[in-house]
């Protein structure tokens, strides 16, 4: 695959300023405090840094790992028991930094999305999202090393200006199946758009969509109905609310509510379920400790 830059520019919309108070957010009563669904039970998943809730049963998750592991994901049951590995075939792993799972080229096709988008030392031009329908999780095995996955797309991209960014948060529309990528260091953070459908051919320009007025993002996702969005920090969890088309500048365009979040030892990771249940979060290892899959139920 080529990764020449060309001029795949798409018209850049109306660029967004979201300017509320976010230390006077309203606080949601809609989820209830976490719940220890389990430790991970692998040792081999230390610096979890996305995950995803499978779309074949809401009892298992997607997770990997940051920079310096293999080309691979791990299926895990939400109370965090080990159940395979699944290898990318054609796939790098130089900084995977969060992951999504939502619509993509084939109707009725669910997919993963992994993204190759940390920079810690701002040295890589060139970021890679990595898209492949979701493997069938009757395959995975806890007993062998790994399943190996063909059929993986790589979305090249660069940031406008050739800025070299370092991010955490992946998102994927499931009404319009565009990319979003916000960033982790700045302040306020900047919302970058890939529109679909993304090029795996050549190199795509991000639009600069806007900016939300926080800092330190490290995971995000929306949900399956498209009508709630996710943002979270170290220390904190944001939830946007959307109307039935709404774009979602709009929706980032309105203050949103914070929702319950006890801070993890490293916590780079946050999924809706299908169901829209609630959401989970898992961290990374720090100090030994294995970190464990908390959920957060919707109240009824």
């Amino acid at each position: 695959m080529s990764c020449d830059t060309k001029a795949i520019e798409p018209d850049v919309p109306e660029y967004f300023v979201a300017d509320y108070d976010m230390n006077n957010l309203p606080v949601s009563d809609l989820f209830e405090e976490y719940q220890a669904m389990g430790p991970l039970n692998n040792p081999a998943i230390d610096e979890a840094s996305g995950i995803a809730v499978s779309r074949q049963d809401p009892d298992y998750i997607w997770t990997h790992n940051d920079s310096g592991d293999m080309n691979r994901v791990f299926l895990i049951r939400n109370d965090g028991t080990y159940w395979g590995t699944f290898r990318l075939l054609g796939a790098g792993n130089r900084d995977w930094e969060d992951m999504a799972i939502g619509p993509g080229p084939e109707d009725e096709q669910n997919y993963l999305y992994i993204g190759e988008i940390g920079d810690n030392r701002g040295v890589y031009p060139v970021k890679y999202i990595y898209r492949l329908p979701e493997p069938d999780i009757n395959l995975a095995d806890s007993t062998v090393q790994w399943v190996d996955v063909n059929n993986i797309d790589r979305i090249p991209f660069v940031y406008p200006d050739g800025i070299k960014m370092d991010t955490e948060t992946l998102l994927v529309d499931p009404w319009t199946k565009d990319i979003y990528i916000i960033t982790k260091r700045e302040f306020p953070v900047t919302v970058y758009k890939l529109p679909y459908p993304q090029s795996t051919a050549d190199t795509t320009v991000a639009i600069k969509y806007g900016t939300l007025p926080f800092t330190s993002a490290t995971a995000g996702d929306i949900s399956s109905d498209g009508k709630e969005i996710l943002v979270k920090t170290y220390n904190e969890v944001f939830l946007w609310s959307r109307v039935e088309g709404e774009a979602l500048r709009d929706a980032f365009l309105k203050q949103p509510i914070r929702v319950p979040y006890t801070p993890e030892m490293q916590g780079e990771a946050i999924a809706f379920p299908e169901n829209d249940s609630g959401y989970y979060t898992l961290s990374e290892t720090r100090g030994g400790v294995s970190p464990v899959v908390y959920f957060y139920k919707r109240k009824e």
